[in-house]
């Protein structure tokens, strides 16, 4: 689903992960591109060297829109791509000839999380925004799955709606991105304070969801900011398959904000 690791049609959230040029050439081929890693790693170095952005750059490597059996194909295509880049930006080559330090060049780097629970009112600051995407962006894989099973299980009405709300097959994962690390913002900044969304609620306001950055205008920026990110590297997500992410994220934003009981600190 950033400044983070999302960034692609699916960003959301995504880190980069460079899994070798044999298995990015096999992805590649798998979504339609005739350029193997190489040739890809060639475009990229005189992309660097000439100061363009990587969004410029992935698009020309298919001739025609990407194709993409299921949306972890996706994901795991441009995970690698974004992982090739960071590498080749770092100085180093195609191979693990230093994975340790490339590593660490690809991490984001954590923020200070202030205590669970301590946020007044009902309104995220911008500070704890910053704080919990880096956060959720540092995590080792297997803990953010177990973060999207907390979600599904503590949020189950929203899990539910989010699965049966009309979504674009582009951008669809980052709406389910934004929505998932929104409820973590929450979760964070509220603790107990915060019930679960129902799925009348969230129902009731999907068509006309108040604007984002009324309810919430810290995480409207953050939104904005993944939501550019998208168009950026998908070409597929016109202006109508973001209106429907901007409505979904929105209604779900404003009913995770109504959820949010009494105005102090939990105790």
């Amino acid at each position: 689903m950033s400044r983070r690791r999302h960034g692609d049609p699916k960003s959301g959230g995504m880190a980069p992960m460079y899994e070798g040029p044999e298995v990015l050439t096999a992805l590649l081929r798998k979504a339609g591109s005739p350029h193997p890693t190489e040739e890809v790693a060639d475009k990229f170095r005189r992309a660097q060297a000439a100061g363009e952005p990587r969004s410029a750059v992935i698009p020309t490597l298919f001739p025609d829109e990407p194709r993409f059996p299921t949306p972890e194909d996706a994901r795991r295509l441009y995970a690698n791509l974004f992982g090739l880049w960071a590498r080749l930006e770092a100085g180093f080559g195609l191979e693990d000839d230093a994975p340790a330090a490339v590593e660490e060049a690809e991490r984001v780097p954590a923020a200070q999380l202030p205590p669970r629970g301590t946020e007044l009112g009902r309104e995220l600051t911008p500070d704890l925004v910053e704080a919990v995407w880096r956060h959720l962006a540092a995590l080792p894989e297997r803990e953010l799955d177990r973060r999207r099973d907390r979600f599904m299980n503590v949020q189950p009405d929203l899990a539910a709606w989010l699965d049966a709300v009309p979504l674009p097959e582009e951008g669809g994962l980052a709406a389910a991105d934004l929505v998932f690390e929104a409820w973590a913002m929450f979760d964070h900044a509220f603790g107990e304070r915060l019930g679960p969304a129902r799925y009348q609620d969230l129902a009731a306001v999907e068509r006309e969801p108040p604007p984002l950055e009324a309810v919430q205008p810290a995480f409207a920026v953050y939104a904005l900011e993944q939501l550019d990110l998208v168009s950026d590297e998908d070409t597929a997500f016109g202006e109508a398959q973001r209106a429907q992410v901007e409505r979904a994220v929105a209604a779900a934003v404003a009913v995770l904000t109504g959820a949010v009981k009494g105005g102090g600190a939990e105790a």
